[in-house]
């Protein structure tokens, strides 16, 4: 099984990305839809050893797939970087971010991809200024980390700040998911012998039922695995 997602458009992304920007999501289209879901158990002390997101080998085997179809690291300029070292991929004129940490890291990204965007600045690695700005995240519909950025709260925040003209460049917000209503998921779960371990010790392949909840604040549907 593989993931699904949903994207939403912001500043004109959509005519872009049906246009000059097309190949380049056709590549990240591939990426996501090679991506199985990534599971681990939870150490929060309110549900330790509960299923929850895995945000480290989600970002590793997107970051790998999309390396796969010519998607590299991209520098973030120095006079940028308080707003973090770097971008998680980049093609041609277009940035890519995965973004699945606590929900203020959502504007660090998209603070320093408008100032390149409004500068005109050519980024090492990159064909010329950038265009646009990919950002993925996950949806609601996993069970993750208290605190962690999800689609429909990402959505809900940057379609307020966009309708107030505060930002120009285009953005296309994906939010990784499942079905819902979904009865069962095959997903990787993913062992980490320590805590902060970059990268998992262990994964094999495992199925978990789906016990789905009601809607939330922001539209986003909340399930129990088990």
């Amino acid at each position: 099984m593989r993931v699904d997602y949903w994207t939403a458009d912001f500043n004109g992304a959509q005519e872009y990305f049906d246009g000059p920007g097309q190949e380049r999501w056709v590549e990240l289209h591939a990426v996501l839809s090679a991506v199985r879901p990534q599971l681990q158990a939870s150490d929060q002390a309110s549900k330790v050893g509960q299923p929850i997101f895995d945000p480290k080998a989600t970002n590793a085997r997107l970051t790998y797939e999309a390396s796969l179809r010519g998607w590299h690291n991209v520098i973030v300029p120095p006079s940028l970087q308080p707003f973090g070292k770097d971008w998680d991929g980049g093609k041609g004129v277009v940035l890519a971010e995965w973004q699945f940490s606590n929900y203020p890291f959502l504007w660090n990204n998209i603070i320093r991809s408008e100032a390149v965007y409004q500068s005109g600045e050519r980024l090492r690695g990159l064909s010329g200024a950038v265009d646009a700005l990919v950002i993925v995240t996950k949806s609601g519909t996993f069970p993750s980390s208290n605190s962690t950025l999800y689609y429909e709260q990402a959505l809900a925040q940057i379609n307020t700040v966009t309708t107030l003209g505060v930002f120009k460049m285009p953005i296309r917000l994906v939010g990784l998911g499942l079905e819902i209503g979904a009865g069962e998921i095959d997903v990787d779960w993913n062992t980490y012998n320590a805590r902060y371990g970059r990268y998992p010790d262990h994964t094999e392949q495992r199925t978990f039922r789906i016990k789905w909840g009601r809607p939330g604040q922001y539209g986003n549907y909340s399930m129990t695995l088990y």
